[in-house]
């Protein structure tokens, strides 16, 4: 499988902790970033898109130039802290290259208290409002172009909540990673064991560290100045 991360130069300031977890966690897989401009360490690959295209073109122009079946789709700002589970990470590749699901999100999230669980190990069954959001989530590459080809919206934001009429017009399947044990964080967002990472680093231009306190050590970690954008 190949890990994915969105991005645009306007947040090439927080590059470097994207790019240095995820060459100190994953450093076994190949590694695509697509952005506007820039430049990717060695040993990634980099698709360019132009700054002109919508949100959506944008991804379907990138992801034009990707081969691989299975992917992990991430934004930039989504940050592993802590090793994940490789082992339970190839399982659900597993599943969705045997079409067992359209999308597995690394975390469990969403507005309800209960899910019902599913007949695969540590995963839950996303609602139908939840099957595709924007966290990193394994699919299958013709689910993702679908996704995108089909979902409207003029803004990030719009696409994400108008993503649940293609999951029920192509009767995707979501499923959620989850354990005993992962504690809610936030309002809608629960701790991820199998890919413990930060669901949002940056919020409205600003970093979360409200909820995400391990943030900091990130940006201490990486010698960025936290007051150039704020802290919310």
């Amino acid at each position: 499988m190949r890990f994915i991360f969105y991005s645009h130069s306007d947040y090439s300031d927080i590059w470097p902790i994207m790019f240095g977890q995820a060459e100190k966690y994953l450093k076994q897989y190949p590694k695509t970033l697509f952005t506007n401009e820039g430049e990717a360490p060695e040993g990634w690959d980099i698709v360019k898109y132009d700054d002109s295209l919508s949100y959506q073109e944008r991804v379907l122009f990138c992801l034009e130039s990707i081969e691989d079946d299975v992917l992990v789709f991430n934004h930039e700002d989504m940050f592993l802290y802590s090793e994940p589970c490789h082992e339970s990470l190839n399982y659900f590749s597993k599943l969705i290259q045997n079409g067992e699901t359209s999308f597995i999100k690394l975390l469990r999230a969403g507005y309800v208290d209960f899910l019902n669980s599913s007949s695969y190990k540590g995963l839950v069954i996303s609602t139908p409002d939840m099957v595709f959001t924007i966290q990193p989530t394994i699919c299958n590459k013709k689910d993702l172009v679908t996704m995108y080809s089909e979902t409207k919206g003029a803004t990030i934001w719009e696409f994400e909540s108008n993503t649940a009429i293609t999951s029920t017009k192509n009767n995707f399947k979501g499923l959620m990673a989850y354990r005993e044990g992962d504690n809610k964080r936030g309002m809608h967002h629960y701790d991820s064991s199998v890919y413990p990472y930060i669901a949002t680093g940056v919020v409205k231009g600003k970093w979360y560290t409200s909820d995400y306190p391990e943030l900091r050590k990130l940006l201490d970690d990486y010698k960025i100045d936290s007051k150039l954008r704020g802290e919310t």
